[in-house]
């Protein structure tokens, strides 16, 4: 059965946060930044996961399952300039120290300054970028993710533009390579930090 797409709308990012904080909550990342109890770490990922999506909302790639919310895939345009999104994150940045705490502060911007170089360095040309894909547990397995990929992909192949992501899961490795993505990069960005892969994406032609 095919599930269909859609673009997620501002009134649900409630919801689609509460399932994005399900699916990453004993992710690799989240665990190294916040390896406190578990429901401490879904606090702070609901936090982090509103704003990331209402700051996503700016580029209307945000896409979600119809009716029943299942999934969320948030993907960043290629005109999308890091000066830009620095600069639209510093609200969220100062609020940090009092979600995430001055002691954790430092480890989460080392490894996201690292990342962030690392993205730099593997596409110094335009592409898009596939910033969050996150699937309810209940609902991974069925086709959920695979769906949410296919609106940008589609659209990267028909403008011949590459695609670029990180990941921190061997499994999801595997996923994105059933997709056509090819690991470009792996290796841990900072002392103690989870093994990254970085992963790219060539536009497809008929």
């Amino acid at each position: 059965m095919t599930t269909e797409i859609v673009s997620l709308s501002l009134s649900q990012i409630d919801e689609a946060s509460e399932i994005l904080q399900d699916a990453f909550n004993q992710g690799p990342i989240f665990r190294y930044l916040i390896p406190e109890a578990e429901q401490t770490r879904a606090n702070f990922l609901r936090w982090f996961f509103k704003r990331a999506l209402r700051y996503s909302q700016h580029y209307n790639h945000v896409y979600t399952t119809a009716g029943n919310l299942k999934g969320v895939a948030v993907w960043l345009p290629p005109e999308r300039s890091i000066d830009t999104n620095i600069l639209q994150l510093i609200p969220t940045a100062l609020a940090l120290p009092f979600q995430l705490g001055w002691s954790k502060l430092g480890r989460g911007i080392s490894l996201l300054s690292a990342i962030e170089e690392r993205h730099k360095l593997d596409m110094p040309s335009p592409h898009w970028y596939l910033s969050i894909l996150g699937v309810a547990p209940a609902c991974q397995g069925q086709g959920v993710g695979s769906s949410l990929l296919q609106p940008i992909l589609k659209r990267a192949d028909n403008e011949g533009l590459p695609c670029y992501l990180e990941t921190a899961t061997q499994s999801a490795v595997r996923f994105y390579q059933r997709h056509g993505f090819e690991v470009v990069w792996t290796g841990t960005f900072t002392e103690g930090s989870p093994c990254l892969w970085t992963m790219k994406r060539e536009a497809y032609s008929d």
